[in-house]
């Protein structure tokens, strides 16, 4: 009976013990951040680099325990293709509570026609710090307000104020050292060296195999992109000497770069299969010692010293800004002041709740878990400044460290402010130094702003843009490979875009670009 009495007190004992550990820890929770006392769980369509949104990764399990918010993926895990998925939901009527989406004028589209909440008195009332980041970046905001005037998105952010390049030009320096040649400052001079990558064997295997000239794409317009930016030339809209929107794909600039580029493809400068080369053509080509220069991504590219300096004996790939050109010396490559965004569902069961959880992200602890991952194990801080830790910067498994971070699900695209200080800390010295020498150059054109249209512009401007692509994206690819030549088609090209509607989408572009200016 005794031995009863002590087990049945040890018992309640235990009990008291473990009840005010979990009070303890739910008062702790309760304290700052938590949104509801019970657990609320929202739907959210997501799918960022292919990747449905998962929210049992560490960033949304730690935000769930400091705010009693769950959200749960609708996306499978089977659908990478975020623009087909995206397409397939809305078409089914049943949307969920939360809609990301890397196209924001989508979600806009959505809102115009009342399937998405404006947030502007949600906001006002239940996100103090969103207020706040925007009332300290009006600029920002600007870029969350529809044509309409109301808000139906939340942007991911940029920061453009630290890091407002993305990417720039690189050669190979060891190249250039063992062909007694000086790093090019104009693009007559770069002319001069590919003719050498291509004739005196800088690779030094006997074979005439090098390609001068190389560049990595997902789609046809990101390699043209690339390969006009050389002769200071536009392959989308531009905003041209402040004046408003220029379709690049028009203008005398584009006619010159494209005949200029069809003539480097003739002599054999640039790569044979520059439109057919998949994603991971660049590994292939700098792997097997074969190319000299490229345009592309400087967290990315600055990588390949580091890999291949055991497999290249003196490898260096290295930056260079971009070459002057008929008395210009920028490049158009700026980071936009966000990519993405996310807003709420007309049919979302707790918007207040939802706006608070957006809010949650704007927070400064917030905004370090999206940027840097977990405390303690991903970053520490320090002076009050958070530090990756080894296990983000020096990964044995040979992954980068951004493919660590993002394991975590940080800086999954949503709709959070991106902190250039974790770039700077995760991306090769080399790729900080190449974004800081651009900035400091000054070579860096200031972007377009993202403009906003009125539901009849973005249905109008979307139908003609279809049409534009198809043509100059044929059309430009017949050009440079040769097959037909660009002075005899010129005024035929300009018909066949004035029938596809370019006058139309060039009125529906001022007015949009006078609106975003005079807001």
């Amino acid at each position: 009976m005794k031995l009863k009495s002590i087990f049945i007190s040890l018992v309640f004992f235990l009990l008291f013990v473990s009840c005010n550990k979990e009070n303890n820890s739910q008062k702790k929770k309760m304290e700052g951040f938590v949104i509801s006392e019970n657990t609320k769980t929202f739907s959210i369509f997501a799918i960022h680099l292919g990747k449905a949104f998962n929210g049992e990764l560490p960033v949304y399990k730690k935000a769930f325990e400091m705010t009693n918010i769950k959200l749960k993926g609708i996306a499978s895990k089977n659908q990478t293709h975020e623009e087909l998925a995206f397409n397939l939901m809305v078409s089914s009527g049943e949307l969920p509570d939360i809609i990301a989406y890397e196209f924001p004028l989508e979600l806009e589209k959505l809102g115009a026609s009342g399937k998405m909440i404006p947030l502007e008195s949600l906001i006002d009332l239940y996100a103090p710090n969103i207020k706040k980041f925007w009332d300290e970046n009006p600029n920002y905001k600007k870029d969350a307000v529809a044509a309409d005037g109301h808000i139906y998105m939340i942007p991911n952010y940029n920061d453009c104020d630290n890091i407002n390049t993305t990417q720039g030009y690189y050669i190979r320096k060891d190249w250039l050292r063992k062909l007694e040649l000086q790093e090019p400052k104009t693009v007559e001079e770069l002319y001069n060296i590919l003719i050498a990558f291509r004739d005196e064997d800088p690779n030094e295997n006997g074979k005439k195999d090098e390609i001068p000239i190389f560049v990595r794409g997902n789609t046809t317009r990101v390699i043209l992109s690339s390969l006009v930016d050389i002769f200071k030339a536009h392959f989308t809209w531009y905003d041209k000497d402040g004046n408003g929107p220029v379709f690049g794909p028009s203008e005398e600039e584009y006619k010159n770069a494209i005949k200029q580029l069809s003539k480097w493809y003739k002599e054999g400068l640039i790569d044979k299969e520059i439109f057919t080369r998949n994603i991971m053509g660049r590994d292939y080509i700098l792997s097997n010692n074969l190319g000299g220069f490229t345009c592309d991504w400087f967290s990315s590219t600055g990588d390949y010293n580091k890999k291949l300096k055991e497999i290249i004996p003196d490898f260096e790939f290295s930056t260079i800004l971009p070459l002057e050109y008929n008395g210009k010396n920028k490049t158009s490559f700026a980071r936009e002041n966000y990519l993405g965004g996310w807003g709420i569902s007309s049919g979302a069961k707790d918007p207040v709740a939802i706006i608070k959880y957006f809010d949650f992200w704007y927070s400064e602890e917030g905004r370090r878990l999206w940027n840097f991952g977990i405390e303690g194990e991903d970053y520490v801080l320090f002076e009050g400044k958070p530090y990756f830790t080894d296990k983000i910067l020096k990964n044995r498994e040979g992954k980068t460290s951004l493919e660590i971070i993002r394991e975590t699900g940080a800086q999954y695209r949503l709709g959070m402010f991106q902190d250039a200080t974790n770039e700077r800390q995760w991306a090769e010295s080399s790729a900080v130094k190449a974004i800081d020498l651009y900035r400091n150059s000054n070579v860096i054109e200031k972007p377009m702003p993202i403009l906003k249209y009125t539901k009849e512009e973005m249905e109008e401007l979307s139908r003609i843009s279809k049409q534009l692509n198809k043509i100059t994206e044929e059309m430009a690819q017949i050009w440079i490979l040769g097959v037909s030549d660009i002075d005899r088609e010129w005024e035929e090209y300009l018909y066949h875009l004035d029938i596809a509607g370019l006058e139309k989408a060039k009125q529906i572009q001022k007015q949009a670009y006078k609106r975003f200016i005079e807001k």
